[in-house]
C-alpha cells in the first residue's frame, strides 16, 4: 500500500502545483486548419484530423462549426501563406504572375483545387488582393468588367487545368483487363485516331501534352493575347500589351 501511495504522490509532484496532468491547452483554429492543409484540404475528415493532432474528434467542434468551415480556414490559411504578384506590375505580368501563384499553391496543397471549386469561399485577403488587381487593370486601360473577368478567368483557368492535369495520374481499366492510368489512355486513343490525319493532331500525343501544366500556358496566353485588345489606347496602360 505505502508503494502505491508513494507512486501516486510521485504523479501528482510531476504534474505540479495546480496542474492537471495530460495534454497542454495549446490547440488553435490555425494549428487545425494546419493539419487539415496536411492530411489534404480536399479529402480530409474530422476524425483524420483530431488523430493527427493528437486530440478527441469532439474537441475540434470547440474551435469550428463543421467540416466546410475548416476548409475554408485552410484555404484562407493557404492564401496567407501563399506569395502574391505586386499590383504594381504590368497588366499581363501581373496576370501571369498571379496564375504562376496560384498553380504554385495547388501544387503545394493537393487538392486545393477541388476545394475552392466547390466551396464557396474568398477569404478577406483575397478579396482586397484582388481589388488591387482589379484597379491595377483598370489602370492599365481595360474596362471595370473585363479587369474583373480577367481576373476571376485566370483563376478558373488554373483550378479547372490543375484537376484536370492530377487527374491523368488516376487509374483506368485497359482493354486487356489491366489497367493504366487515363494519362496513357488518353495518349494511345489520340495515337490511334490520328494515324494519317491532320498534323496538329500530333499535339495531343505530344510528351509535354500530358505532364506537367499541359496545355495550361499556351491557353493563358492565347487569353492574354485576346485580353488585349480590350486595352484602350490612351486611358493610362502601363504594361507589354
Amino acid at each position: 500500500m505505502a508503494d502505491r501511495g508513494g507512486r501516486l504522490v510521485k504523479r501528482a509532484a510531476t504534474a505540479g502545483p495546480g496542474k492537471r496532468p495530460g495534454r497542454p491547452p495549446s490547440l488553435t483554429r490555425s494549428a487545425i486548419a494546419e493539419a487539415a492543409l496536411a492530411e489534404g484540404v480536399a479529402g480530409f475528415s474530422m476524425p483524420g484530423v483530431a488523430a493527427r493532432l493528437g486530440v478527441g474528434h469532439s474537441t475540434l467542434y470547440r474551435y469550428v462549426d463543421n467540416r466546410d468551415a475548416l476548409v475554408r480556414s485552410a484555404i484562407e490559411l493557404v492564401a496567407e501563406r501563399t506569395a502574391w504578384p505586386s499590383a504594381e506590375l504590368p497588366w499581363r505580368d501581373l496576370l501571369t504572375g498571379f496564375a504562376d501563384a496560384l498553380w504554385g499553391a495547388c501544387e503545394a496543397f493537393p487538392g486545393l483545387d477541388e476545394a475552392i471549386l466547390t466551396t464557396p469561399v474568398t477569404p478577406r485577403a483575397m478579396v482586397d488582393r484582388l481589388a488591387g488587381y482589379g484597379g491595377s487593370l483598370v489602370r492599365a486601360g481595360l474596362g471595370p468588367r473585363d479587369a474583373a473577368v480577367a481576373v476571376d478567368f485566370v483563376a478558373d483557368l488554373v483550378f479547372s487545368s490543375s484537376v484536370a492535369m492530377r487527374g491523368l495520374d488516376r487509374t483506368v481499366p485497359d482493354a486487356a483487363g489491366g489497367s493504366l492510368t487515363a494519362r496513357e489512355s488518353y495518349r494511345r486513343a489520340w495515337s490511334r485516331e490520328s494515324a494519317g490525319g491532320h498534323p496538329f493532331e500530333a499535339e495531343f500525343t505530344a510528351e509535354e501534352t500530358w505532364h506537367g501544366r499541359g496545355w495550361f500556358d499556351d491557353k493563358l496566353a492565347i487569353f492574354l493575347d485576346g485580353l488585349a485588345t480590350r486595352i484602350v489606347p490612351g486611358s493610362g496602360a502601363r504594361g507589354n500589351g
